[in-house]
């Protein structure tokens, strides 16, 4: 299927927080969307994950116990290894992670059908960081085992605040 990506929106972390909200970034306009992020550091030199929920058309959290998730982690100083998480409330790593300044992270993520209230949501992501010096990479995939219509998604710490970064979303328009 050939397309073109149209931007959404983007919102930039300035300011110390544990949680980012990009509101009504999915709509009835497209059924694959593109989100990247870039740029995220940590307040201090704690390791933290960048995981995600999506939001959904009230806007709020959706933290049931929904999300099933894989990923693989591709570390450069041990062996890779997998993780399976079934019937969790966010979606594990999908924004990658971070670590102190300079050190951050790139992350490219797509969701599928979001706005559909008929379908489940799928996403697939792929990361990549740098955590105290050591090169790390993430590959993995989800689904909201629910069937809601989401408008948008929220980029949650693990650990520690971030105090920069910025997040992208695009949509996937048919030609």
């Amino acid at each position: 299927m050939a397309g073109n990506l149209e931007f959404i929106k983007s919102v930039e972390v300035t300011t110390s927080v544990s949680f980012v909200d990009v509101t009504d970034c999915f709509s009835d306009v497209y059924d694959v969307y593109k989100i990247t992020t870039s740029g995220f550091t940590t307040v201090s030199t704690t390791n933290t994950d960048l995981d995600g929920r999506l939001l959904d058309s009230t806007g709020t959290v959706i933290s049931s116990s929904n999300y099933d998730n894989a990923h693989l982690n591709l570390k450069g100083e041990t062996a890779f290894s997998q993780t399976r998480q079934v019937g969790v409330t966010e979606i594990s790593t999908v924004f990658g992670g971070t670590d102190d300044s300079p050190e951050g992270e790139g992350c490219v993520s797509y969701f599928y059908n979001p706005y559909d209230s008929s379908s489940y949501t799928f996403g697939l992501w792929q990361a990549s960081t740098r955590i105290n010096g050591v090169l790390r990479g993430r590959k993995g995939i989800t689904v909201l085992k629910s069937a809601e219509r989401c408008t948008g998604v929220r980029v949650l710490t693990t650990a520690a605040n971030v105090d920069e970064g910025k997040i992208s979303v695009y949509g996937l328009a048919s030609n």
